[in-house]
């Protein structure tokens, strides 16, 4: 009799280790917004660096938007028809720019009413990589260069406010130096091609747009 009890009490005991160990099996996985892979997030998100966040690249995003630390946000300027600018703008490239008009000197030629203009390049939050808005402007960056026989010109790195200043200036060297990089590729001259980094001192946002305008290189003459 003895020896049956003792049956059942290692069975039941058994019964209860394996209940047990499947709690704490299924109690161990990542709580949400932790993550291990897509599937521990909501529909529509993604698992970056174990958090779920609403985009893992611009490609995630909408029309108009970027990733930027995990969630989408309006690409500053962006345009897809001159209707999305100013009576006085016109979209070139996804950005609105001020209208170029021609007046007429023969009945074949016409001419542009004023010079170009070097325009910044816009990056996605501790992103010093050119997306393809940046190299649109870019590539009319290096055509006004060539058109304007810029002897050389200055590419300025800037970042938002977050971040520690060395971090910034780091950073702003990075994004300076992806845009020589660029700049070379498309034709101007390494040497006609010098380099700063602003880090986070110029900038003025105080929120997600403002920081978007931080996060830049600014191409001017020297």
């Amino acid at each position: 009799m003895g020896s049956i009890v003792q049956r059942v009490g290692l069975v039941a005991w058994g019964v209860a280790a394996v209940l047990a160990a499947g709690g704490a099996a299924v109690g161990c996985g990542p709580t949400y917004p932790n993550c291990d892979n897509d599937q521990h997030c909501h529909e529509g998100e993604f698992c970056v660096n174990g958090r779920c966040q609403d985009c893992r690249s611009d490609s995630d995003c909408g029309s108009g938007q970027r990733c930027a630390a995990g969630a989408c946000e309006a690409i500053p300027g962006f345009c897809e028809s001159d209707s999305a600018c100013g009576a006085d703008e016109e979209c070139v490239g996804n950005r609105c720019r001020r209208r170029v008009t021609t007046s007429s000197t023969t009945d074949t030629e016409t001419r542009p009413a004023g010079p170009c203009q070097l325009q910044p390049a816009y990056f996605s939050f501790e992103d010093d990589a050119l997306d393809d808005a940046a190299r649109r402007v870019l590539e009319a960056n290096a055509r006004c260069i060539q058109e304007r026989s810029i002897p050389s010109v200055m590419v300025s790195g800037h970042c938002d406010p977050r971040g520690t200043e060395e971090y910034n200036l780091a950073l702003g060297t990075r994004r300076a130096n992806s845009t020589r990089d660029h700049l070379q590729r498309l034709g101007v001259e390494r040497g006609h091609i010098r380099t700063t980094s602003r880090g986070e001192e110029d900038a003025t946002g105080e929120d997600e747009s403002g920081w978007a305008r931080d996060r830049r290189a600014d191409v001017s003459e020297r």
